[in-house]
């Protein structure tokens, strides 16, 4: 018995005096978080972002070259794509590419991050991304690319009235979202939709599961006029606003809660089976 405690004894001082790359402690690898938008590279939602984003991991900034919104899930298919490397105002390296949102994604998880990256963020952009127009984000487009491709991801929108003087409400945020999603995950194919508000003067009410409104979330107008060569040119108006039902993401945000909205890249509309068969029997 004594020789066996002796044993324990010297083998449990070999492991305390080995060196810590010799014992089974290993540091877990970092977390890898893929951050892009669809305002361009050098736009301050995506600098505030990836300097939020250090506190719980390890940010990788590709992001398109210029911006890129209202392209939605547009991707480019003949015209060759170009890197840039870019220094950010905070001084974060980036990469910008010449591409839409979503292929900038795909083409970062593809060619230049690897291993693939834990977790892609889209934004903070400056404006919200509810309703319909979540069909025409490029900032959604972008973190429904990350959920196509097997990576979770997260887009997150602020309110433009106050997107330059609140921005890092927004980051820190997206720093509380993706904590969550760090620690307990998202299924396959889906990702998180979130919009910020106004800070209200009590704070924010809290987080809201949410739906997507069915409006656009904004009026929308054209201005008609002649260009120098007599040509006739359209100009896009967008006022964001308007209302919604309770529980829908626009309703959370206009009563001082922060959206969260679970998406799929699955658009089967399912409430439709038992119609539809028996229309095409």
């Amino acid at each position: 018995m004594r020789k066996c405690r002796l044993l324990i004894v010297v083998v449990a001082a070999v492991c305390l005096l080995a060196p810590l790359d010799a014992q089974q402690f290993r540091q877990p690898p970092p977390y890898r978080i893929l951050i892009t938008n669809d305002d361009g590279v050098r736009a301050p939602g995506l600098a505030a972002v990836a300097q939020a984003l250090q506190a719980i991991g390890t940010p990788i900034v590709v992001a398109p070259a210029d911006n890129q919104t209202g392209k939605g899930h547009s991707i480019i298919t003949t015209e060759p794509v170009f890197r840039q490397e870019v220094t950010l105002v905070n001084g974060l390296p980036a990469i910008g590419l010449t591409a839409t949102p979503a292929s900038t994604v795909n083409i970062a998880i593809r060619n230049i991050v690897t291993p693939r990256p834990d977790l892609v963020v889209s934004g903070v952009n400056p404006g919200y991304n509810f309703g319909h127009s979540v069909h025409m984000s490029g900032t959604v487009g972008a973190a429904r690319m990350a959920a196509m491709l097997g990576v979770p991801g997260i887009a997150i929108s602020q309110a433009a009235e106050v997107f330059h003087k609140e921005l890092v409400f927004a980051a820190e945020e997206a720093i509380w979202v993706a904590r969550r999603v760090k620690a307990y995950g998202l299924p396959p194919g889906t990702f998180l939709n979130v919009n910020v508000p106004p800070m209200p003067a009590g704070g924010y009410k809290g987080y809201m599961i949410t739906t997507q409104a069915m409006a656009r979330g904004g009026d929308e107008s054209f201005a008609e006029e002649k260009n120098p060569q007599g040509r006739t040119v359209y100009w896009n108006i967008w006022k964001e606003g308007g209302t919604a039902a309770e529980g829908t993401d626009m309703w959370a945000v206009a009563n001082g809660w922060v959206s969260v909205t679970p998406m799929s890249v699955d658009g089967t509309d399912r409430a439709q089976f038992g119609a539809l068969k028996e229309i095409f029997k």
